[in-house]
């Protein structure tokens, strides 16, 4: 039996399909891009009130994936990641000049759908605002998302530990 058609036939088809799916990828990455950027951009006005236009600054930090500045001096956007029960979880703070968290925003999260992802909710974020680095502990967590909670806490002490290093 030959067997030499089959297998060229596959090996074209198989090399047809990856030269389409690198195409798509090379189309859509600046778009995917640009729209990461634009969500990020947004939240990070939404976690600094009154901020309109940032400038990042490298920061070598663990957790730490993006720090911006506020070009009006009102403070400094963080976006930073941990571990929560479900995997990765990515939030945006913002922290003003003075060292008082002025908002937080979840951006992602693998967290269980009605516990975990409820560390999103605006009751939950609210108990930050205001917060200096010292009281982060004292934030009180979920009942039934411990660990998620916990996960949100230790981001925003990674923005202070970030904030400290910007601003000294």
């Amino acid at each position: 039996m030959n067997m030499t058609k089959p297998v060229i036939v596959l090996t074209v088809i198989c090399i047809v399909c990856s030269a389409l799916l690198g195409a798509t990828y090379t189309a859509t990455a600046p778009l995917i891009a640009a729209s990461e950027k634009a969500a990020s951009d947004a939240a990070m006005i939404e976690v600094l009130p009154g901020a309109a236009s940032f400038t990042e600054i490298p920061v070598e930090l663990e957790g730490v994936l993006t720090v911006a500045k506020d070009d009006s001096g009102l403070g400094y956007a963080f976006k930073v990641q941990d571990k929560g029960f479900g995997g990765a979880y990515t939030i945006m703070v913002g922290i003003s000049s003075d060292g008082k968290v002025t908002g937080a925003k979840l951006l992602d999260n693998s967290e269980t759908p009605g516990l975990g992802s409820k560390t999103g909710s605006a009751d939950f974020i609210q108990r930050f605002v205001g917060v200096e680095s010292s009281g982060v502990e004292g934030v009180q967590a979920i009942t039934g998302a411990t660990i998620s909670s916990n996960a949100f806490k230790r981001c925003v002490q990674t923005a202070y530990t970030a904030f400290d290093s910007v601003n000294a």
